[in-house]
């Protein structure tokens, strides 16, 4: 099967006064259609970091990305912009949800900004919504939902355009347990059924039950990989009650 994203050697370093620092050291990774990820390690560890280049929004100080075919690292920067927007969806911590659109609205944006609203797509947000379970709440404001419903609109204006790749930043640090993992959850269930590719950085190990795949950094570097179900699963047990 052919990789969504291949990152290839990837390191990303900073001078900090005349001492470099390595953020990202020689990381290779690759993540293939209905893939769902978890990159997890402790703060410093260069996930937040990694996230951010393979999102476009870092360039690697030596290495390459590639997400469906396309040299992200080669990009200008205001091609990586129109990549990003175009080929990226991202679900982050805040929601980021614009405070005086609607439901519908906020996940609508996506398909103005991208040149992709047409009836289909309108209907395709109202079945996406729909299945997020928020087909009653189209005309709310972000004010109105609770903090799960409001990550749930974020999961769909990720998903709505299409995207080649999927990132999900810290996406239940603000939900308490039940609505994290209802959240984690349906957006596992979407990547696989759209089959798409999918990352998501958490430090809530307890996550890590729904994903394909575990990626664990520590100091720069890709530590472990679990990727088998028994492997994934001894390692969500082994946190469900801390």
């Amino acid at each position: 099967m052919t990789a969504v994203l291949e990152a290839d050697s990837v390191t990303k370093t900073y001078e900090v006064d005349s001492t470099v620092i390595r953020a990202v050291d020689d990381v290779s990774l690759q993540i293939c259609p209905g893939e769902f990820v978890a990159l997890v390690g402790p703060s410093g560890s260069g996930k937040t970091t990694m996230l951010a280049m393979l999102a476009g929004l870092l360039k690697p100080t030596q290495g390459s990305i590639m997400i469906g075919g396309r040299k992200l690292h080669q990009m200008s920067d205001e091609q990586r912009t129109q990549f990003r927007r175009e080929k990226v969806g991202f679900t982050f911590q805040s929601n980021n949800l614009v405070p005086y659109l609607t439901v519908r609205e906020n996940v609508e944006l996506m398909l103005k900004l991208n040149n992709q609203y047409t009836r289909q797509s309108q209907e395709q947000t109202l079945g996406l919504l729909a299945q997020l379970g928020l087909g009653d709440r189209l005309n709310n404001l972000p004010s109105q939902l609770s903090g799960g419903q409001q990550q749930r609109v974020a999961i769909a204006r990720a998903l709505v355009h299409n995207p080649a790749i999927v990132l999900a930043d810290e996406p239940t640090a603000s939900l308490d347990t039940a609505r994290a993992l209802q959240v984690v959850q349906t957006f596992a269930s979407l990547i696989h059924a759209q089959n798409l590719a999918g990352i998501m950085v958490t430090h809530d190990l307890r996550m890590c039950q729904f994903v394909d795949k575990i990626i664990q950094m520590q100091d720069g570097k890709i530590a472990r990989v679990f990727d088998s179900e028994q492997e994934i699963r001894a390692f969500s047990n082994a946190h469900m009650l801390n």
